[in-house]
C-alpha cells in the first residue's frame, strides 16, 4: 500500500504538476507579452497622432505664413504699383503743365500787343496804369515813358488824366519820354520808384504769371461749359 507507484499514462504526477507550471509559466509570459505589445502599440499610435497633429499644425503654420507672406508681397506690389503710376501721372501732369506754360509764353507778347493795338482797350490799360500809380506813387514828381506812335490827341488825353490825379493839389508838369523799344504799355518813374505797366513789366514776375494764368486755365476747364463738353 504504501509503495510510490511510477507513472503511468493519465496518472498526474510530478510530470504533470511541472507541465502545469510551465504551462502557467508560458501563458503569463504570452500575456504580459501581450499587454506590454498592446501597450507599445498603444504608444506608438499615440506617438504617431502626436506627430501627426504637429505635423498638420505645423503644415498649418506654414501654409498661413505663406499666404500672409504672399499677401505681404502683393500689397507692397500693389503699393509699388500705385507710386509708380501716381509718380508717372504726375511727371505726365508736369510735362502737360510745362508744355501749356511755354506755348503761354510764346503767345502772351503777340496778345498783349493785339490788346494795346484796340483803342477801347489800350485806353483801359493807361488808366489802370494811372490808377495804380496814384495809388502807389502819389505825391510824387513823375515822369512817364512811352513807346512810338502816340497822337498828340493821346498824349494830351494821358495828361489829363495824369493831370486829376492830386484830387485839386497843384498839378506839376509831368514829362513824357519816348521809348522805342516800348511796344505797348507805359512805364511810370517817380524818385527812384517805377510802375512798369508794360509789355515787359507786366510779364517780369514770372511765377506770379504762371501762377494767375494756370489759376484762370483750371477755372475754365472746371467750368459747366467744359463739364457739359465732357
Amino acid at each position: 500500500m504504501n509503495e510510490r507507484r511510477t507513472g503511468t499514462a493519465g496518472f498526474d504526477g510530478p510530470a504533470s504538476v511541472v507541465d502545469a507550471q510551465v504551462d502557467a509559466m508560458s501563458q503569463r509570459v504570452s500575456k504580459d507579452r501581450d499587454r506590454r505589445c498592446a501597450q507599445l502599440r498603444s504608444d506608438a499610435l499615440g506617438q504617431a497622432r502626436d506627430i501627426l497633429r504637429a505635423a498638420r499644425k505645423e503644415a498649418r503654420a506654414n501654409v498661413s505664413d505663406a499666404v500672409a507672406l504672399e499677401r505681404k508681397h502683393g500689397e507692397q506690389a500693389l503699393r509699388q504699383a500705385q507710386a509708380s503710376a501716381l509718380l508717372e501721372a504726375r511727371q505726365r501732369d508736369q510735362q502737360e503743365t510745362r508744355v501749356l506754360l511755354q506755348e503761354m509764353w510764346t503767345a502772351i507778347p503777340s496778345a498783349l500787343e493785339s490788346r494795346w493795338a484796340d483803342p477801347a482797350r489800350r485806353k483801359a490799360w493807361v488808366q489802370a496804369a494811372v490808377r495804380q500809380a496814384q495809388a502807389l506813387l502819389g505825391g510824387r514828381a513823375w515822369r512817364i515813358e512811352h513807346g512810338a506812335g502816340w497822337s498828340q490827341d493821346e498824349l494830351g488825353e494821358l495828361m489829363t488824366l495824369v493831370a486829376g490825379r492830386d484830387k485839386g493839389a497843384p498839378v506839376h508838369e509831368v514829362p513824357l519820354v519816348c521809348d522805342n523799344e516800348i511796344r505797348a504799355g507805359i512805364r511810370i518813374n517817380a524818385e527812384g520808384a517805377c510802375l512798369d505797366a508794360t509789355t515787359a513789366g507786366l510779364l517780369a514776375s514770372r511765377a506770379q504769371v504762371e501762377s494767375e494764368f494756370l489759376a484762370q486755365y483750371l477755372a475754365l476747364l472746371s467750368g459747366p461749359e467744359h463739364a457739359a463738353h465732357e
